[in-house]
């Protein structure tokens, strides 16, 4: 009788965790535990989703369809508080909860990832889930985040540290236009121009420099998650 064949999430999760896996316990694994409970308890009886945490120097959170997410011990290591953890924990549950994950196994399964070498197979996985999402996705994802970590009782605008990680990183790395959006997109604002012809044409060049990249910029998201939550706070 032949064996069952593993789903592609289970696959992936083998093949993650054999090759970036951590031997021991500490002080990630202590915080996941901390964390995930609380978020999954207030996802309106969905299914748990379970955190694993892998050895990579680049602090990101990624998922991929199924009922992992995976995080970098360097991020945990990073963050300042549970709160920023749970932030970055959160949008990657966004992603799932929010059907975006869809594409990705839909795309890893088409690519025949389970029958690839183990060091290739790790590439494309975090590459995949980092470059499949859209813009929307994104700013989709941290709402989600921001509404599931306040009703778990994380400090929403402790949960924005997660972003000082991020942005150090990326200045580390020279990515400017990751962290502050390109040239256009900082010089650009419709609502400078004088009549509606102007505006619009403003607007539509500030549209393409915004969707040239497939994630918005830190301080695009940081920007408006800040709103949300100062419009949550008179609302309240």
């Amino acid at each position: 009788m032949r064996p069952q064949k593993l789903p592609l999430d289970e696959r992936i999760h083998a093949i993650l965790v054999d090759g970036l896996g951590m031997q021991g316990r500490d002080f990630s694994h202590e915080a996941v535990e901390r964390i995930m409970p609380a978020l999954n308890r207030v996802r309106e009886r969905l299914p748990p989703v379970i955190a694993e945490v892998l050895w990579m120097s680049a602090p990101i959170a990624f998922a991929v369809r199924g009922r992992y997410v995976y995080i970098s011990r360097s991020l945990i290591e990073y963050c300042p508080s549970d709160a920023a953890i749970a932030f970055a924990l959160g949008h990657e549950i966004g992603h799932h909860d929010l059907g975006h994950t869809d594409r990705v196994g839909r795309v890893l399964a088409a690519e025949g990832l389970a029958h690839s070498p183990k060091a290739v197979a790790l590439l494309v996985v975090e590459a995949l889930s980092r470059l499949l999402y859209s813009r929307d996705h994104e700013f989709w994802a941290d709402a989600y985040a921001i509404g599931l970590c306040e009703r778990a009782g994380f400090d929403p605008r402790k949960c924005l540290e997660c972003f000082d990680v991020l942005t150090k990183y990326s200045l580390d790395h020279h990515d400017f236009d990751g962290v502050y959006g390109s040239d256009e997109q900082l010089e650009l604002d419709p609502a400078a121009a004088t009549n509606i012809v102007g505006r619009t044409y403003t607007g539509l060049r500030l549209w393409a420099a915004r969707h040239r990249r497939s994630h918005p910029s830190l301080y695009e998201r940081r920007q408006a998650l800040l709103e949300r939550i100062e419009d949550h706070r008179q609302q309240s």
